[in-house]
């Protein structure tokens, strides 16, 4: 029993030691991005593109119309990882989205929401109508609150409009962390 107790101890100690005689780079570049409406009487997609700053960053683009006033907003958010195809979720979850906005408590969502808040003119409470716009998003992944292992994702988005599926919005994006030695 001490040695294993003793093995872990120095194990902690070894990793605290690499840590911080070592620096970690971490590299997050969005890959794909697939918005489509299932209703075109409520909502239009006028663009859902990404475009390359440079070899690791590319920058998110949307412009969505909502032709009804949107009262009751519920969002689902799945994230998957790809490992021959892609896995079941990691989480699942779904919020009433007007809720959110007013009192903004949901952990996991207030996550995403302060990486996303600056780029969008989405920042309001319900009802919404009219153009919603995604300009230049990018992320930072020196931001990330959550460790997650190196790979390829998938964040899907689906958008429930007074109780029904409209829209769903999948950002595919890979993760990497590289450690160099200083």
């Amino acid at each position: 029993m001490k040695t294993k107790l003793s093995l872990a101890i120095c194990s902690v100690i070894w990793t605290l030691m690499l840590i911080t005689n070592c620096n970690m780079e971490t590299f997050c570049k969005m890959t794909n991005a697939v918005c489509e409406t299932m209703n075109t009487s409520w909502v239009l997609i006028h663009e859902c593109r990404l475009r390359a700053i440079s070899r690791n960053i590319t920058t998110l683009n949307i412009d969505i119309t909502f032709l009804h006033p949107a009262h009751v907003i519920d969002l689902r958010l799945e994230l998957k990882t790809k490992a021959f195809g892609y896995r079941p979720s990691i989480f699942n979850y779904t919020i009433d989205a007007c809720t959110f906005l007013r009192q903004r408590k949901h952990r996991v969502f207030m996550m995403f929401w302060r990486i996303f808040k600056d780029f969008s003119n989405i920042n309001h409470t319900c009802p919404y109508v009219g153009k919603q716009i995604v300009k230049d998003f990018y992320y930072d992944p020196a931001n990330l609150t959550l460790p997650i292992p190196s790979g390829d994702y998938v964040v899907l988005f689906t958008w429930m409009l007074d109780k029904k599926p409209q829209f769903f919005t999948n950002i595919y994006f890979s993760f990497y962390q590289d450690i160099i030695n200083v």
